[in-house]
């Protein structure tokens, strides 16, 4: 399953809009300035490569791809992923908007022909009327990060008799409407680049003082590109994924990587293999996803079950990733991890860590033993999963640790065909470079 169509089952709340081809980095994964986040492109991740990347975030996640739509409109979107939104992400997404929206507030009342543009100029800034002459409408305007949104436009409108007061929010995010006389309402708001928000049957009464504040939602970005046969659009499609966090006091303290909080927790807790049950997940392997040695040890020496599996069927020694140190790896294995199990997908630890930028830990399962040419459910090898993911050096590893260079995957394709696919172009020239050949993939029936 691609990403676009495992993307639909993300969570949406928190979206971010930072150009994808103004960061550093490859392909694959990049590096945000404004968020301080690597950034990973699933465009054409499987579900099972999405699913791991959630597991590692820790609740913070940053991803960037498209969905396809009938709709249109135009430019590319990065969406961010992750329960915990990042602030300096918020001020900059803000801080842009500041500037844009605030043009375009002016420029959509000349262009919307609204009557009362010329006396609105005046009023916005320093209301005409004065305390007492009628009722007052203030508020806050807000985008999804809990971030005020400057330059949004603000318009009551009386239902009976179709006047309207007028009003946009300064640099504090705050709008102010004075002088409003009694009668129903409809409160509309709208800022670029927002979806508009409106507040229908309000009552405003002589002499009221209200505040109404407004969250406004992120309006979906379209990009329309040719090919062949005609026009493809996509819109993007991401957000905030609801990463579930550990209620679970020691597994809580694993993924926060507080070591003294786990040994504190250890001295009254016999149970170190206990899962959480919000996130299916032990304290060992929070430790091992952080590559925390220090805690991983802790937890070995209390009797951490090193093959216990996850609802995924997967143990602690599935769960390398780039940040494992190879010691990590070593402590699991000299404590009895079973090197060549296999999770309910039929990957084992090798398949698994090939899909990693960790070709140290990669090397380590190699020389304890794991099987080089095994395959999962798919009929995937670790070559093959290496080669897919475009890591050269865990492919280097991998061919000279004796893996079969023309495998094929049950979809008939080897780890040549699925890197020319992906053109990762330094993994074609070393698989050709040892003798792999490009075959004809099958018809699909």
């Amino acid at each position: 399953m691609s990403a676009r169509d495992a993307a639909p089952q993300l969570h949406i709340t928190s979206p971010c809009r930072v150009d994808w081809d103004s960061m550093i980095g490859n392909d694959r994964v990049r590096f945000c300035e404004h968020c301080q986040l690597t950034v990973h492109n699933i465009d054409h991740a499987s579900q099972k490569q999405i699913k791991r990347l959630v597991e590692r975030s820790n609740g913070r996640l940053c991803v960037n791809y498209r969905q396809p739509t009938p709709q249109k409109t135009p430019a590319p979107i990065l969406y961010k992923i992750g329960r915990r939104t990042s602030v300096i992400a918020a001020s900059a997404f803000s801080a842009t908007l500041s500037i844009t929206s605030a043009v375009g507030a002016s420029a959509n009342l000349k262009q919307t022909g609204l009557a009362k543009a010329t006396s609105f100029a005046a009023s916005v800034v320093n209301p005409v009327s004065t305390p007492g002459s009628g009722a007052r409408l203030f508020g806050f305007v807000f985008d999804p990060n809990g971030a005020v949104v400057t330059g949004a436009s603000v318009i009551l409108t009386n239902s009976e008799t179709s006047e309207s007061f007028y009003s946009y929010t300064g640099g504090d995010g705050q709008y102010r409407i004075e002088g409003v006389t009694p009668g129903a309402y409809r409160l509309t708001v709208s800022a670029r680049g927002f979806d508009g928000s409106d507040v229908p049957n309000l009552v405003v009464r002589a002499g009221d003082n209200n505040r109404i504040d407004q969250t406004l939602s992120i309006a979906p970005i379209q990009a329309e590109v040719t090919v062949e046969g005609g026009t493809e659009r996509f819109v993007s499609m991401g957000g905030a994924v609801v990463v579930v966090l550990p209620g679970d006091p020691l597994v809580k303290a694993a993924m926060e990587d507080d070591l003294e909080a786990v040994q504190t927790i250890l001295l009254s807790r016999s149970d170190v293999n206990k899962r959480d049950q919000a996130t299916n997940s032990s304290a060992l392997e929070r430790a091992v996803l952080n590559g925390n040695r220090d805690i991983v040890q802790v937890l070995l020496w209390a009797k951490a079950d090193v093959n216990a599996r996850d609802r995924n069927g997967k143990t602690p020694l599935m769960m390398i990733g780039e940040d494992t140190d190879t010691e990590v790896v070593w402590d699991l294995i000299n404590n009895g991890a079973k090197i060549n199990l296999r999770d309910n997908d039929g990957d084992t630890a090798l398949i698994s860590a090939a899909q990693e930028n960790n070709v140290e830990a990669l090397k380590v399962l190699l020389d304890a033993g794991a099987k080089v040419n095994e395959t999962n459910n798919d009929g995937e090898s670790a070559l093959i999963a290496a080669a897919n993911a475009g890591l050269v050096h865990n492919v280097r590893a991998l061919i000279l640790a004796g893996a079969n260079v023309n495998a094929r995957d049950k979809e008939g394709k080897s780890a040549l065909m699925h890197a020319i696919e992906d053109d990762h172009k330094t993994v074609v020239r070393l698989l050709k470079a040892h003798g792999a050949i490009e075959f004809e993939a099958p018809e699909k029936q």
